[in-house]
């Protein structure tokens, strides 16, 4: 059984993470802060969410992302995520990959959202991605497939 005090250590050796991360994607002190503050309470109020969680700093950037995703979505929409990139980035293969996720966020459904940011923001492998969704490097593989079939869409809809 997962208590309070379990929590308290967790957020004393890995608060940090969550802290860096949530600054990260929301770009604000004060939100990041209060993504923290707000993730750490949820973890008080269902401890539960822990039990047999073996590698819980993953579990946490996984927890972040999504609770900053939901932030961003909430707040003005998925773009404001990657407003950050540097314009004369944008002429680069990497630019033009974050141009293309940028345009996309606010219109990607969940899943697509969370593995385009892991793999064209974070610029993390397959292999990375799957051990934080938990799930097979085949399922992120399909994944990025239908990624890469949404920019198409989008992008024939946004030349029309």
């Amino acid at each position: 059984m997962i208590g309070g005090r379990d929590i308290e250590r967790l957020y004393r050796e890995l608060g940090h993470v969550v802290l860096r991360r949530a600054r990260e994607l929301l770009r604000s002190d004060a939100e990041a802060r209060d993504a923290l503050h707000e993730i750490f309470v949820g973890l008080l109020a269902r401890p539960e969410q822990l039990e047999g969680v073996a590698k819980r700093t993953g579990w946490l950037y996984r927890v972040t992302t999504n609770h900053c995703l939901n932030q961003i979505r909430n707040r003005d929409g998925r773009a404001r995520l990657l407003r950050a990139v540097p314009r004369d980035e944008e002429t680069s293969p990497r630019g033009e990959n974050l141009a293309t996720v940028r345009r996309l966020l606010d219109k990607l459904p969940s899943p697509l959202a969370e593995v385009a940011v892991y793999y064209y923001v974070d610029e993390m492998s397959q292999d990375e991605i799957a051990a934080i969704l938990g799930c097979s490097r085949r399922h992120v593989g399909d994944l990025l497939a239908r990624l890469a079939k949404w920019s198409k869409h989008d992008v024939v809809a946004y030349a029309k």
